[in-house]
């Protein structure tokens, strides 16, 4: 073999820089024994040479500041706004921004905040001046009325406005008290400026905030923040756990109901919740408050919950259900002479859900003239290490000072040392409401009152710079009436004056560890918590089923986009649809498979009919084509679907209809199929695989049969994925009631051919 030639003069100088320089006899090395002081002396240079140039390596990178910030701090503004990057970075900061190292130039300033306004207003001003200046040469605008008629008849209009009398506002904030009664109260204007943008969808009290940091969705008539911005998977299950996460739940609606005496208040509680005669004495006093579902017409509606006091009733639900709701007490109220005020846009709520909620919130009210008892127990609940123990249903009322009048969130004190037994205090059953407080939020005075003297943000920062340096608050006026009411899944909702909701916030949010969440999250934690979350997971009820109806309409519309190479192949699913549950097809594959003529031979083929020209049911391609064709023609006629005649029905064990069906002996009139009944069950996959929304649920197969078919389809996964709190892919869905003592069921995931085993646990509903 020829040895290799020596590198040319090219390649010399790229072999020279990968060797390394070495010594070969070593001092510090006698006898294979290395004397570490006599090595790290010989080497000392080397070493710190070594160290200076990775200090060098990542000083000498290009990255800024605000590059350089965690995750959670970053913002997008921050490459030009110094005031969001935290002070301590604030002055490199500032010479990165005046450097000329980038070769960009400074961007020419910008007019900010009023002046902008009033610029954009001289735009539109002019673009009016413009186009009257056009109407001035049409022929048109020449016959109309002159100049001085039309003069006069805006001075007439001007006229009336100023006589006509305007609610008092008695503050500078511009907060004034929002509701109707007898009728759905119309939507606020909003401030002036923002105004078109309300029109259709409400912004909530916290919108400015929510609408830097969010992802916001249009619904139910407001804007709703969905999710943040930022990746916050892990961390949602992480605090949900072990800290607070908060929520603005203020679309959800709030309604009051006045009665006359005890009797029509009783009759309304037996209509709206699930207690007949006799009604539950805690319920009646209003010592606590119902959270369960509420009911209207003997028809369960939605989840919400409602607190009495004397003879009034504040009832709080899903926005979606609201108008129809209100619009039926009504009705069902004009024989008892009662009265139905709309609050929606009167009172406003915040959720919070996590172990050290009840601390969270302590931290920024501070309590006003309330009873000793009811302060004293509040601090025992606030510095509680165990809040599972709290009842549900259990209520505060108190007033608060304005929260923006301390510097920063201050830890509840401690509880008397007679009062610190909190097993002590839930064994008595006492009452922590102050009826002040109750009066305060149930009438519009008590809300307008609340306003009085209400301090603007410039002007708290004008009291503080004003008040000693080392004081940590300042003086003001301001009560607020607040309600604080433990719900289900380990939560509570604090409601008070909708205005009001915003400075608590504020401040809530400045409470270190905190984390804020959309309706992703609170959809999150529920399902990691095994809690089946409204409407999402109700396909049996009317919004529950809209929304699977609208998730298979949006799929089909992004489908239909899609080039055919990217399309999914559906020919597994067999006619299902491949979004949502399709419980329409379920129910009528259901009772339709019985019906096949199983005893009889096929002569060729074809289909078969009958005299009548209906198509015999042979076998399930039989099925199937009807099926089929019966869909077409209900989607021609644009899916006429009366919301109390869903395919699926919630199964009741005193039905007759249902218990029929379970036991087998239920014959369905082939003309009209009932609702199917289902019930609701959490499943865990029991080895490796995933669960994935509108997965297929399907009994195990008895025989040789290793996988299901489609006659063993007996529901659907309404929502699923990998579970952060049980470490395993978990779901939440609902299956035939035929099925309904099984544990063991296998699952699909839409467009797949695996079958994954999952074992399944009731959800109590």
């Amino acid at each position: 073999m020829h040895p290799k030639p020596p590198p040319n003069s090219r390649k010399a100088k790229l072999y020279n820089s990968r060797t390394i320089r070495s010594e070969a006899v070593d001092p510090s090395l006698n006898d294979g024994i290395l004397t570490i002081p006599q090595f790290l002396s010989s080497r000392e240079y080397e070493i710190r040479a070594f160290e200076h140039s990775q200090l060098n390596t990542k000083y000498a990178s290009s990255n800024r500041v605000f590059q350089s910030l965690p995750r959670t701090l970053r913002r997008r503004t921050a490459s030009h706004n110094v005031k969001r990057i935290p002070k301590r970075m604030r002055k490199k900061a500032l010479r990165e921004m005046q450097s000329s190292i980038n070769g960009v130039p400074q961007k020419k300033k910008q007019p900010r905040g009023r002046e902008r306004y009033r610029l954009k207003q001289m735009k539109r001003l002019l673009k009016i001046a413009s186009k009257i200046k056009q109407l001035r040469g049409a022929a048109a605008a020449n016959t109309s009325k002159t100049i001085p008629e039309r003069l006069k008849e805006l001075n007439i209009q001007l006229s009336e406005l100023q006589q006509k009398k305007l609610k008092p506002i008695n503050n500078i904030c511009g907060a004034v008290d929002h509701c109707c009664t007898g009728k759905i109260c119309p939507k606020p204007s909003g401030n002036v400026k923002y105004g078109s943008r309300q029109k259709t969808f409400t912004w909530q009290p916290t919108h400015i905030w929510h609408a830097k940091r969010f992802h916001m969705s249009k619904k139910w008539g407001f804007q709703i923040p969905f999710s943040p911005n930022q990746k916050c998977f892990r961390a949602t299950s992480r605090v949900a756990k072990q800290g607070t996460i908060i929520f603005d739940t203020s679309y959800y609606a709030e309604l009051l109901v006045e009665c006359p005496n005890t009797t029509s208040l009783e009759s309304v509680l037996q209509e709206i919740t699930k207690y007949n005669s006799p009604l539950p004495p805690w319920l009646t006093q209003g010592s606590r408050a119902y959270t369960n579902w509420i009911y209207a017409d003997d028809r369960r509606l939605c989840p919400g919950s409602l607190l009495v006091h004397g003879t009034s009733v504040l009832v709080r639900l899903h926005p979606s259900m609201y108008e129809d709701f209100f619009r039926y007490l009504v009705t069902f109220t004009e024989n008892l002479k009662a009265s139905v005020t709309d609050c929606r846009y009167a009172i406003g709520s915040l959720n919070l859900m996590g172990p050290t909620a009840l601390q969270t919130i302590g931290k920024v009210l501070h309590l006003n003239g309330a009873k000793r008892s009811t302060s004293s127990n509040w601090f025992l609940y606030c510095n509680s290490n165990d809040p599972a123990l709290i009842p549900e249903g259990t209520t505060f009322a108190f007033y608060v000072d304005d929260p923006r009048c301390w510097k920063r969130p201050v830890s509840p004190p401690l509880a008397p040392k007679n009062n610190r037994d909190l097993l002590s205090v839930l064994s008595k059953n006492e009452s922590f409401i102050d009826d002040d407080a109750i009066r305060g939020l149930f009438t519009s005075e008590g809300r307008t009152d609340s306003y009085k003297d209400m301090y603007s943000i410039k002007r708290i920062g004008k009291e503080f710079g004003l008040s000693d340096p080392f004081s940590q608050r300042i003086r003001s006026s301001s009560q607020i009436p607040i309600i604080i009411t433990k719900g289900a899944n380990q939560t509570w909702t604090a409601q008070a004056p909708w205005h009001w909701i915003q400075p608590i916030w504020s401040k809530l949010v400045q409470v270190p560890g905190i984390k804020t969440g959309g309706m992703r999250q609170e959809h999150q934690i529920n399902f990691e918590r095994g809690k089946a979350t409204f409407p999402y997971d109700y396909p049996y009820l009317s919004e529950g089923y809209k929304y699977n109806d609208a998730l298979q309409e949006a799929h089909a519309l992004k489908r239909e986009k899609m080039p055919p190479s990217k399309k999914q192949p559906t020919s597994m699913e067999q006619g299902l649809e491949l979004a949502g549950g399709d419980w329409w097809f379920l129910r009528k594959w259901t009772f339709t498979y019985p019906l096949i003529e199983k005893d009889v031979i096929r002569n060729h083929p074809f289909g078969e009919f009958t005299d009548d020209r209906y198509r015999r049911i042979l076998d399930e391609n039989d099925a199937l084509i009807v099926i089929s064709a019966v869909r077409e023609e209900w989607k021609k006629a644009k899916r006429p679907m009366k919301m109390d005649e869903l395919p699926v029905t919630l199964y009741k064990k005193n039905d007759h209809v249902h218990k029929a069906f379970v036991e087998g002996s239920f014959k369905p009139d082939f003309s009209k199929f009932p609702s199917l009944p289902v019930v609701q069950k959490k499943f865990q996959l029991t080895g490796k695989g995933t669960i994935k929304d509108s997965a297929r649920i399907y009994e195990i197969p008895a025989g040789n049969h290793k996988e299901p078919e489609l006659k063993h389809l007996i529901g659907f996964i309404t929502t699923g994925t990998f579970n952060m709190s049980e470490g395993v892919p978990t779901g939440i869905g609902s299956i035939n009631a035929k099925f309904k003592d099984r544990k063991r069921f296998m699952i699909r995931n839409v467009g797949c051919t695996r079958f994954y085993y999952a074992k399944a646990e009731e959800i109590k509903t």
